[in-house]
């Protein structure tokens, strides 16, 4: 699968990309020095060589930070080139795919995504408040006025809805997938890596974290207080707090994502 001449990234973890490439190339620099040699008359002469004969020339040279653009595309060709050294894999197909991939491969494929609903909620506190202060706005606003009120949060659910909002608080996490029918990726975002909005037809590729088969689930909002419990704990209470809403069912793929772009 190419990478797009001009990709343009909606999330780019760049310290992520750091890492893979300083293992990949041994080491990792962020500059390069270019020099050209210029004739009196300001033709590149290392094009004309000694066709310049004996005219005068001056040297200029520039210095050149690389993007984390065209590292990415680097670190993808490197990748690419020595697929089975890296686990690296080009998945055209995710549901003919899925049983021979493993933990830690490194995947790259084509799907929609999207950061469901009740994640957008859960993780921008500030939007939500936002809109709990316009509904709380409206409510004078819709009695004087007569109209009907029925289904219209009360105050006392208004302020549930803020406090549970600051319990559960949610990391970014996108979901996707090639087909409706087939399996699931799902992976949590580095906010600060964030570049535009995350939905559609895109590229991704991360690393892959965890397998679910089928059945399996795999909750979408984090779980607070998790870092307190141990490893069993956790499994029970996600168990209790998922729903479908709220939970990825297997067949699926949770990833460490380096890249989303289209």
């Amino acid at each position: 699968m190419p990478i797009p001449s001009l990709p343009r990234f909606l999330y780019l973890d760049e310290r992520g990309l750091g890492e893979y490439l300083s293992v990949v190339e041994e080491g990792l620099s962020d500059e390069s020095k270019r020099r050209r040699l210029l004739s009196a008359a300001g033709v590149d002469s290392s094009t004309f060589g000694e066709a310049m004969g004996g005219e005068s020339s001056s040297e200029e040279e520039r210095i050149v930070r690389e993007t984390a653009s065209q590292r990415f595309i680097r670190l993808v060709t490197a990748l690419d080139s020595a697929a089975t050294r890296w686990s690296y894999r080009d998945i055209t197909d995710l549901g003919e795919s899925i049983d021979e991939l493993g933990v830690m491969d490194l995947v790259h494929l084509q799907c929609e995504v999207e950061i469901p609903p009740f994640v957008q909620m859960f993780s921008q506190p500030d939007q939500l408040d936002g809109m709990l202060d316009m509904l709380e706005a409206l409510r004078p606003m819709a009695s004087m006025m007569g109209d009907n009120l029925d289904g219209f949060p009360g105050e006392s659910e208004t302020t549930a809805i803020r406090g549970f909002s600051k319990a559960m608080k949610s990391d970014v996490v996108v979901v996707g997938d090639q087909d409706d029918d087939g399996p699931k990726i799902t992976g949590k975002l580095n906010k600060e890596y964030i570049r535009d909005a995350i939905e559609g037809e895109v590229f991704v590729l991360g690393k892959v974290s965890k397998k679910l088969k089928e059945g399996e689930s795999h909750s979408l909002l984090a779980i607070p207080g998790a870092s307190l419990m141990n490893r069993k704990q956790r499994r029970q209470a996600a168990s209790q707090e998922q729903t479908d809403e709220n939970a990825l069912v297997g067949p699926a793929l949770t990833l460490d994502i380096l890249a989303i772009y289209r």
